[in-house]
C-alpha cells in the first residue's frame, strides 16, 4: 500500500494494440436447442414378430380382454336375424303340431331340441369366427351378425321343412302347381 490514491498515473503516449480474445463456445446459444434422440419403447411393437398362422396365447402381443358388458353388446348385434328365424320356426311348428295330432309333449320336446341344436350351432360359429378372425387374421370382431344370420337361416329352413309335412299345405301347393 505505498501507492497513494490521490496520485495520478501517467498515460502512455504510444498507441495500444488491441488483440481480440479467442472466441470460445458459449454454454448457451439462442435458437439452437439440443434435442435428445427419440426413445424407443421396447414393450410395444407394431412389427410382426411371429410367423403367420401362429397363435399367441400369452405375452405382449396378446390383446387385452374386453369387459363383459362390451362382449354382451357385441353378441346382441344381429340378433334380429335369429329372432326372425325363431318366429318362422314357431309359426311353422305350431301349424305342424296342430296338424299331426300326436302328443303335444313329444312335439314340444322336438321344438326344444331344435332350439338346443341352434344354440350349439351358434356357439360353434362364434368359436370358429374367433379362431379365424381374431387368431389367424389378427382382426377384431365387431359384431355377431354372421352367426345370427346363419342361425336365423337354419331355424327358417327347419320351420319350412316342418311346414312341408302339413297335409293341407301339401294339397294347397299341389293345387297351385296344377293351376299353372
Amino acid at each position: 500500500m505505498n501507492e497513494r490514491l490521490d496520485r495520478t498515473q501517467e498515460i502512455p503516449t504510444e498507441p495500444v494494440r488491441f488483440t481480440p480474445p479467442k472466441p470460445r463456445k458459449p454454454d448457451f446459444q439462442p435458437g439452437k436447442a439440443t434435442v435428445p434422440p427419440k426413445r424407443i419403447d421396447s414393450t410395444m411393437s407394431f412389427e410382426p414378430t411371429l410367423p403367420p398362422g401362429r397363435i399367441v396365447t400369452q405375452g405382449q402381443l396378446k390383446r387385452p380382454a374386453k369387459p363383459l358388458r362390451e362382449r354382451l353388446r357385441l353378441l346382441r348385434s344381429g340378433g334380429r336375424w335369429t329372432a326372425t328365424g325363431a318366429i318362422v320356426l314357431l309359426v311353422c311348428w305350431g301349424l305342424w303340431a296342430s296338424d299331426s295330432g300326436g302328443d303335444l309333449a313329444t312335439e314340444g320336446l322336438m321344438l326344444v331340441l331344435i332350439f338346443l341344436v341352434s344354440l350349439g350351432l351358434f356357439a360353434i360359429s362364434r368359436l370358429a369366427g374367433g379362431v379365424i378372425l381374431e387368431k389367424i387374421f389378427s382382426r377384431t370382431r365387431r359384431s355377431a351378425v354372421l352367426s345370427h344370420m346363419a342361425i336365423g337361416l337354419f331355424l327358417s329352413i327347419v320351420g319350412i321343412k316342418l311346414l312341408t309335412q302339413v297335409s293341407w299345405v301339401i294339397t294347397a301347393v299341389g293345387y297351385l302347381r296344377g293351376v299353372r
